[in-house]
């Protein structure tokens, strides 16, 4: 029983002490000025332990501060292009965000903050479908916005741009294949494979102009 006592106290003591440290961290973070990209990323760095060992966090002041240094840490990770790190980060800020939903007043501010990092970072790798996902979303809660509307404009003309390039190459291939060894391949049908390679590409050009006016 002694034991199983001296376990506990020895917890609590460690849990307060982790506690007393991260409330210094965040006390020294109100004085990084956030405007230097540097001195945020050599800060948060600095204090990387602490930072990303919150599971045991539960009071809801201290996971509002860690929030908005992490988000801080997003802007700085988006302005170097370190976007595999931004999406870690972005992880971290959802998790903490559970935590404090139905509980505190700033959650939904916090989670609009932390949907649009991730519509960038998506975006800047090129998934276009998935960044629009979000900006969906970001519409949804403020419609009036005219950056969420030009990204969500962007990545529409960006995926519209890839479809009809793969569509495009596709089509000039079978075109292509089918002119020049089509005959030795299909024989008396190569007339007909020839005719329905052009119509797919007439098709696809038609198409293509199609989806291009509908989302201008």
């Amino acid at each position: 029983m002694l034991i199983g006592s001296g376990v506990m106290c020895k917890r609590k003591k460690n849990k307060n002490r982790a506690e007393n440290n991260m409330d210094t961290i965040i006390e020294k973070s109100r004085s990084i000025n956030k405007n230097f990209t540097d001195d945020i990323i050599e800060f948060y760095r600095g204090n990387q332990s602490y930072f990303d060992n919150f599971d045991s966090i539960s009071e809801i002041d201290t996971i509002e501060e860690i929030i908005l240094i992490k988000q801080k840490y997003c802007e700085a990770l988006e302005s170097k292009a370190h976007y595999k790190e931004l999406t870690v980060v972005l992880k971290h800020i959802f998790i903490l965000l559970t935590k404090i939903k139905s509980k505190s007043q700033k959650h939904d501010s916090y989670y609009e903050r932390a949907l649009f990092y991730e519509g960038i970072v998506l975006g800047r790798q090129k998934k276009y479908s998935q960044s629009n996902h979000r900006f969906k979303e970001l519409l949804i809660i403020d419609p009036i916005n005219e950056t969420y509307k030009n990204w969500n404009q962007s990545n529409k003309e960006e995926n519209y741009d890839n479809t009809k390039s793969l569509v495009e190459d596709i089509a000039i291939f079978i075109t292509f294949f089918t002119t020049l060894l089509g005959s030795y391949i299909f024989g008396k049908t190569y007339t007909t494979i020839l005719v329905i390679g052009f119509v797919l590409f007439i098709g696809t050009f038609v198409y293509t102009r199609l989806i291009k006016k509908k989302i201008t």
